[in-house]
């Protein structure tokens, strides 16, 4: 599968990049952490598919095993991201 990544945009002024939502920061769209990905592309588990092993640090810097952690109970697992990286 090849997923294309989305450079729609331009540059304002010397660096200075604004995508197709207006967003503007100091890469160009589609390069480094800028590298949306645009059209059909894996996005993970559809809702209610269960998750893979996930080992991860919480929010004070442990590790925990979320299948483990959880002890049968349900979870939200929340994936945040900067704007820009």
């Amino acid at each position: 599968m090849s997923v294309k990544a989305d450079q729609r945009g331009s540059e304002i002024k010397p660096s200075e990049f604004s995508d197709a939502h207006g967003y503007i920061a100091p890469i160009p769209n589609g390069t480094g952490p800028r590298s949306n990905p645009i059209g059909n592309f894996p996005t993970g588990p559809e809702i209610g598919e269960p998750l893979p092993d996930v080992v991860a640090l919480n929010k004070n810097g442990e590790l925990i095993d979320l299948h483990t952690d959880r002890k049968g109970m349900n979870a939200v697992l929340v994936f945040t991201r900067s704007a820009v990286w």
